[in-house]
């Protein structure tokens, strides 16, 4: 297999989180690029990072139909069993009639994981080849929006705590399905780690780039992009002059939508904020589970859920479920109602620390889907007629709702706006760092 050298930054950059214009610096192998203003890595440069991905999306792909169709364990209560796969358990919500969340559980589970193993393949195959066509970039521009919304890994994690939540209840016996689950998260994880985002968008690029800047062309230090009339494409980090921004306002390189700001952000996040206040009412309130034992039946919220592991002695797989169905959700929700307060009332103090609690929002977003994952597993398993029985509650849909509404709620959020009232003279080099990534 021929080997693919990803060039390091050559041109001028911009900070995707600030928006500080930065010169180029001489980085090597495992190294990255951090914004001397925010502190947001810039750029992250891998060893072999083509072949990495490429053979652990191939890995994935061989993975991906016996992970999702084989059995992945099977109950046992007196004397009766029942199974699921991950592709009968993501169907479940539908049986239950929650069209919504069986929806976003099927995209999260089944068809976003896929899309993600299979653009990856694709541009690492398309960059070791030398390939430049308009619908690889367009690819690697899905790759760069479907990545967090593929969630095999919080699948996982629910199938772990399915298994601590049955085990004093039934015997259960794992199957292939999950051994090759597990195998499919590790190399999917491993796939989006090796690869280099800002090499392989240099790979694609044409061999000059789009627009070559300089630094007299770019503006002085301390200066950003917007200052400096370039457009920032924050899907491939493409620096635009205005002038250069057509009518139709898509970057050169990758096609996404160009604009100095997200147009209408603030007021797109409080929307999406008020929703999800809303939402949670009764997302806790409302039970989220219905169990049947021997024709009795019992209604759990998402709370019982969490004193249940507790009062069996389960104390970290309780802190788990408290932390993501309860705690993350608020925690999102309050980070960016202080962050969009700061903007209104321009408040300059603490502008890196907010920063750094906006990629964290970001980061934990997803992980909120968990309790979600776990009952739609309790669904498919638990189907032992007069024994046993779980149903899905009211308050999934409305905790599908918050879950949705704080993770839209801080993709369109743009970071900028934070640091467009501070004033710019502030002594620092306009230049990044590199350390050992």
């Amino acid at each position: 297999m021929e080997k693919v050298a990803l060039r390091a930054p050559r041109n001028m950059m911009a900070c995707p989180d600030c928006d500080l214009l930065l010169e180029p610096v001489p980085v090597q192998d495992n190294q990255s690029g951090f914004c001397p203003r925010c502190g947001g890595r810039l750029f992250r440069i891998r060893r072999h990072a083509v072949q990495k991905t490429m053979a652990l999306s191939l890995a994935g792909l061989l993975l991906y139909l016996p992970a999702n169709l084989q059995p992945l364990m099977t109950f046992e209560i007196l004397g009766t069993t029942s199974g699921a796969s991950v592709f009968t358990s993501t169907l479940a919500m539908f049986a239950q009639h929650q069209y919504l969340v069986g929806t976003v559980v099927v995209l999260t589970a089944l068809v976003f994981p896929l899309l993600v193993l299979t653009l990856l393949f694709w541009v690492s195959v398309g960059v070791s080849r030398g390939w430049k066509s308009s619908a690889l970039r367009c690819g690697f521009r899905w790759l760069h929006h479907l990545q967090e919304w593929a969630m095999t890994d919080v699948y996982l994690i629910g199938i772990l705590i399915t298994i601590i939540k049955m085990g004093h209840q039934a015997e259960i016996e794992l199957d292939t399905g999950f051994y090759c689950f597990a195998g499919l998260v590790l190399v999917t994880i491993g796939g989006l780690a090796a690869i280099d985002h800002h090499g392989f968008w240099e790979s694609l690029r044409s061999k000059d780039g789009p627009y070559p800047l300089s630094g007299h062309q770019a503006g002085g230090e301390g200066t950003t992009a917007g200052d400096a009339g370039l457009v920032h494409c924050l899907t491939c980090n493409t620096l635009v002059p205005e002038a250069k921004v057509g009518a139709a306002g898509r970057c050169p390189t990758c096609h996404a939508h160009l604009a100095f700001r997200k147009q209408g952000s603030v007021n797109r996040t409080w929307a999406l904020l008020t929703t999800a206040v809303l939402l949670t009412v009764p997302a806790n309130i409302l039970p989220i589970m219905e169990v049947e034992y021997f024709g009795s039946l019992e209604r759990k919220t998402i709370l019982d859920g969490i004193l249940y592991f507790f009062q069996e002695g389960s104390y970290g797989i309780g802190i788990i479920i408290l932390t993501a169905s309860i705690l993350v959700p608020l925690f999102k929700i309050m980070g960016l109602v202080l962050i969009l307060l700061s903007i209104h009332f321009r408040l300059e103090g603490w502008l890196r620390h907010k920063q750094m609690m906006l990629r964290f929002i970001s980061f934990i977003g997803r992980w909120s889907m968990l309790d979600i994952f776990v009952i739609s597993l309790l669904c498919a398993l638990v189907r032992f007629d007069y024994l046993s029985t779980v149903n899905a509650a009211p308050a999934a849909f409305y905790f599908t709702g918050v879950v949705l509404s704080t993770m839209f709620a801080a993709i369109s959020f743009d970071s900028r706006l934070l640091w467009d009232a501070v004033s710019l003279e502030t002594g620092e080099p306009a230049h990044g760092t590199a350390c050992p990534a």
